[in-house]
């Protein structure tokens, strides 16, 4: 509890963490709570594997973090969606994805920070982050030549596949399984959601040791081991809530709320 003395920033992950899958929304008691650390003066920051074009208005308005960590690190923003940092996949690295998918008969989509590109097959495309009606449609357009990564670098990769797939896939990446086993995030070397976080927290003058932060899946490792507190949802991955520091109810049983009141920081 000690450590919760220097806190000057919540980190939160959205997929399975602010959002509930099992209600389909941000639960009312974890905005209720967020609203109470801003209105204390603590700084609000959401880490996710989503860009800004797959944040519905829950987050990105009900919500209104001051920052974001945006495609698993590669992207940072403030609240204005102004962009701060970027660190995109390289051409080849691009280029390899695109083959393994095609001759896999997978789907992808290239995540960039206000829109995204879908390969090969719309409809399963759109399996990886259909979370709502028009969100996906409003900011996705499809590319039947898979030409669209040689105008732009993508700030992310996911990938819908078969599981011979992901085990090429995660032979040259680090790959982030989703609730829906057949998707993935492929993490660029180097790149994850603390590479971001902690080029954000140098330019405010702050370290790992004045943030907590909370997730639930394999991509919240690094933001979970270092944070000052590092909390897992009791609905993530095993490897992670043995790793995390405390680990609070699941999203759906008011998990984010109820730690942040036993930490005293609401």
């Amino acid at each position: 509890m000690s450590r919760a003395g220097e806190i000057k920033a919540a980190v939160f992950d959205v997929d399975g963490t602010l959002y509930d899958y099992k209600n389909g929304c941000v639960p009312d008691s974890a905005i209720e709570a967020i609203g109470k650390l801003k209105e204390k003066g603590y700084l609000i920051i959401v880490a996710t594997g989503r860009t800004m074009a797959m944040l519905n208005s829950q987050i990105t308005e009900t919500l209104a973090p001051d920052y974001y960590i945006l495609s698993n690190g590669a992207l940072v923003s403030d609240r204005n969606n102004l962009l701060i940092f970027s660190r995109p996949f390289s051409r080849t690295e691009t280029e390899l994805l695109v083959n393994l998918t095609e001759i896999y008969g997978g789907a992808m989509i290239l995540k960039y920070q206000n829109e995204n590109c879908i390969y090969f097959d719309y409809e399963t495309g759109r399996r990886l982050w259909d979370v709502g009606p028009g969100i996906v449609e409003q900011n996705t357009f499809f590319d039947g030549m898979h030409k669209t990564h040689y105008r732009k670098l993508p700030a992310g990769i996911s990938i819908y596949g078969n599981e011979e797939l992901k085990k090429k896939v995660s032979s040259f990446f680090t790959v982030d399984e989703f609730k829906d086993v057949h998707g993935m995030d492929v993490l660029k070397d180097g790149v994850h959601k603390m590479t971001g976080l902690k080029r954000l927290l140098r330019g405010l003058g702050l370290g790992t040791e004045n943030i907590i932060a909370y997730g639930d899946s394999g991509n919240d490792m690094e933001m979970i081991t270092q944070a000052a507190v590092g909390i897992a949802m009791g609905n993530g991955k095993k490897e992670l809530k043995q790793a995390a520091d405390f680990v609070c109810p699941c999203s759906w049983e008011d998990g984010i709320a109820r730690s942040l009141h036993e930490l005293q920081l609401i």
